[in-house]
C-alpha cells in the first residue's frame, strides 16, 4: 500500500478527487496554499507520481524551491519538510502546541538537512504548518 491514498500510477489527482479524500482538512490544504501564495509570492504546486510505496504526491514550490510535500490520506494530510540546521535550531525555539520537537530533533541528518512528516488534522495543526513555513523561508 502506498503512503498516499491515492495509489494508481495513471489516475493524477486532482482538485475533486483531493477534496472529497481530504474531506473536512480540505479547507486546510487550501489554506496553507494562499497563505504561500499570499506571503512569498510565485508560488506553484504540481503532483508527482513517486512509486508503488509513496503514491502521488503533491509538491508546493515557491519560485523553483521546494518548500514540502502533502500526502493526501483519508480524512486529512501530511506535509513533509526538509529543514537546514539553522531552521532546526529556529523551529525548537518556536512554540508550536501539538508539535513533537523531538521528533525532528531525531531525524536523521542529510546533507539538505532533517526531514519530518507532520499530519494536518484542526486549525492548530495547520497554524503549525504556517509557522514552520515562515521559518523554512527565512533560512
Amino acid at each position: 500500500m502506498a503512503a498516499s491514498i491515492f495509489d494508481l500510477p495513471n489516475l493524477e489527482p486532482n482538485e475533486v478527487m483531493t477534496s472529497s479524500v481530504l474531506g473536512g482538512s480540505a479547507p486546510l490544504l487550501n489554506e496553507i496554499c494562499n497563505f504561500i501564495e499570499r506571503e512569498f509570492d510565485q508560488f506553484s504546486k504540481q503532483w508527482k507520481y513517486y512509486g508503488k510505496q509513496s503514491g502521488w504526491v503533491l509538491k508546493l514550490f515557491h519560485k523553483k524551491r521546494n518548500l514540502l510535500f502533502v500526502i493526501p490520506l483519508d480524512g486529512y494530510f501530511r506535509v513533509s519538510f526538509t529543514f537546514s540546521e539553522a531552521a532546526v535550531m529556529e523551529v525548537l525555539q518556536h512554540e508550536l502546541p501539538g508539535f513533537n520537537k523531538q521528533e525532528l530533533l531525531d531525524a536523521k541528518k542529510y546533507a539538505e538537512g532533517r526531514t519530518i512528516q507532520y499530519a494536518i488534522r484542526t486549525r492548530e495543526d495547520c497554524e503549525n504548518v504556517l509557522n514552520l513555513i515562515r521559518i523554512k523561508m527565512r533560512r
